[in-house]
């Protein structure tokens, strides 16, 4: 008789099942669910994940809990995989902000930024006001080199969001001012960001590049001091002050005293070896020059810079054909560099080579170059 009781009892038990399966697994995973938001407010992200995933894997069709996968994934740096669960909920929450947020900023950590960029703009085209939208739009922006672009997505963030104390933020801010030449507004973007933290490195040393452009010498070596007692190791604020001492005091000397000590640091630094042969090339040590600035090209092969100034120095040494090669080469890279043209145009002169000499003038004018003019006096007198 028992056993019969529990047969019969099995039999209802299953058959209940049968009928309301979709219920009791959709309970359980609403539950799951709950403690998966309980564990991912108290920062306790992969336990949380566990829960999500336990949760999809009792409903399928369970598109929050896919979400907070992927959310979770973004928090735990797992971008790829983010990517993967957030894009797997766009139809279920097409008309959700937050979607788009979570998307673009896994594309962004991922150097995905043109698709960045088009979630950030859905997400925002959903709720204008979205925390740091124009923030991270910036961020793409900045992180492309397109600095107009990302100047005025930052000052779109700082309209909205009056206060931020993220020294990240008024860094980047700072570093795309001094991209755009404008060293008074990144003096005043970097000095929040110092505010808000008083020991990041690549803060002081775009203090000491604003400042160092603004002639405000002394200003800028103690920003660049500051960093070198940051970093020991790091060669940059020893490269900055070297170009303070070689553009701004013009002091050749002392300037390769701390290209010197970058080389010290890291030998044949492309800045450091370009530096100095360029001090030489201004005390007429042009074969000593030579040297120094073949082994910045041979660090970096695109160093357009290095090229004209080594093309000045094989001028100067009367190697007419070394100097063109030069030259050429930096215009190559630099359509629109002026001085290797400038130069170029007078070794033409040197060979009496005038439609050479003058086709050299007429670019520089069509790039509306200050150098067009003497040239051009000196063409006129072949």
């Amino acid at each position: 008789m028992g056993n019969f009781v529990k047969k019969k009892m099995t039999r209802i038990f299953f058959f209940c099942l049968f009928l309301f399966p979709a219920q009791v697994f959709s309970q359980n995973a609403a539950e799951i669910y709950e403690q998966g938001l309980t564990l991912k407010k108290n920062k306790k992200t992969k336990e949380a994940l566990v829960k999500f995933q336990e949760a999809l894997k009792l409903n399928p069709s369970y598109y929050q809990a896919q979400y907070e996968i992927g959310w979770c994934y973004n928090d735990l740096q797992n971008y790829t995989a983010a990517i993967t669960a957030l894009r797997s909920v766009r139809k279920e929450m097409s008309t959700i902000a937050k979607l788009y947020f979570e998307l673009g900023y896994a594309f962004e950590k991922n150097a995905q930024y043109d698709s960045a960029r088009a979630n950030y703009e859905k997400c925002k085209s959903l709720k204008p006001d979205y925390s740091n939208i124009n923030k991270r739009i910036g961020y793409c922006y900045y992180s492309q080199d397109k600095h107009e672009l990302a100047l005025s997505k930052f000052i779109e963030h700082s309209n909205q969001k009056a206060v931020d104390s993220d020294y990240v933020y008024w860094y980047r801010r700072g570093y795309t001012e001094n991209a755009l030449k404008k060293y008074e507004d990144a003096i005043k973007s970097l000095t929040y960001s110092k505010l808000y933290k008083d020991d990041y490195l690549n803060t002081y040393l775009e203090l000491g590049f604003a400042n160092s452009k603004l002639k405000q010498d002394e200003v800028a070596i103690g920003y660049f001091n500051k960093a070198m007692e940051l970093d020991p190791k790091s060669h940059v604020p020893y490269n900055g002050i070297a170009e303070i001492y070689r553009d701004n005091k013009k002091d050749m000397i002392k300037a390769m005293e701390w290209y010197q000590k970058t080389l010290t640091l890291k030998p044949n630094e492309r800045k450091a070896c370009f530096g100095i042969g360029y001090c030489l090339n201004s005390q007429q040590k042009y074969a000593e020059a030579v040297s120094y600035l073949t082994k910045a090209i041979e660090q970096e092969n695109t160093y357009t810079a290095a090229y004209v100034e080594l093309g000045y120095s094989y001028y100067k040494l009367g190697k007419n054909t070394e100097a063109e090669t030069h030259f050429l080469k930096a215009i190559s890279l630099t359509p629109s560099n002026e001085n290797a043209r400038f130069y170029l145009g007078y070794l033409y002169i040197s060979q009496n080579n005038k439609q050479k000499a003058q086709q050299m003038a007429n670019e520089l004018k069509s790039l509306n170059s200050k150098n067009a003019a003497p040239l051009q006096e000196k063409i006129n007198k072949l």
